[in-house]
């Protein structure tokens, strides 16, 4: 499954420039969280009556996707504490995912005939799968150019940098962590995060926090 959004260039394409922070101004991703966002999750999740799975005691429509997968909630006030460079905030990750939104200013990605423009890390000696980047798992959206000329330059994770195009991004599965029932009914969390694909048994336990995306026909840009 692939986008449908109409931009097929890459001229400039920000409404907006990224929030500044401290001392230094240095330019804070759309997609990031802030500190001042608070996980609304705890004592709401529960289990489904049937016992088939995870759910809110208050769900509401919006809390689960469309392959019915419950998401995690968490405020949304951009710009309020201190920005959480490391964290993406769950729904405007996956806003710009089914968007093929900048992550840094929210606006249009980048597009050409090649592909759309992402930005990815370099695996490590010995730890780069065959036929990288071909088929790469990504749960960070895509850039437009001027703000990949940013997060080059200010992003301390990108160490070794890939611009990429990709023609065909999929939307693979999710990002995020099993929570289930324990000892006496209690709920069990997971102790580490991982992605899940889409029509995996273990996704009615699963807490999705962010989109992942399959990343199809990729050329280096």
């Amino acid at each position: 499954m692939t986008s449908t959004s109409a931009n097929r260039h890459d001229a400039p394409t920000q409404t907006a420039p990224p929030l500044l922070w401290g001392r230094n101004s240095l330019p804070v991703p759309y997609a990031a969280a802030w500190s001042g966002e608070v996980p609304a999750v705890g004592a709401a999740l529960t289990i489904r009556e049937d016992g088939s799975g995870l759910a809110y005691r208050d769900e509401r429509a919006l809390d689960r996707d469309r392959h019915g997968v419950l998401w995690a909630r968490l405020t949304e006030a951009p710009g309020v504490g201190r920005p959480v460079f490391r964290s993406l905030h769950s729904h405007r990750q996956r806003r710009a995912m089914l968007g093929m939104l900048c992550q840094v200013c929210g606006a249009p990605a980048g597009r050409t005939a090649r592909g759309w423009l992402f930005l990815l890390q370099q695996p490590g000696p010995g730890e780069q799968p065959a036929h990288w980047p071909e088929g790469a798992l990504s749960a960070k959206p895509p850039v437009c150019a001027p703000c990949a000329r940013l997060a080059l330059r200010y992003c301390p994770h990108l160490t070794v940098p890939l611009a990429l195009r990709v023609r065909k991004p999929r939307v693979w599965g999710v990002f995020g962590g099993l929570v289930t029932p324990g000892v006496g009914g209690a709920l069990v969390s997971s102790p580490n995060d991982e992605c899940l694909p889409y029509g995996h048994p273990a996704a009615r336990w699963f807490l999705a926090s962010q989109l992942v995306l399959e990343l199809r026909h990729c050329r280096a840009a």
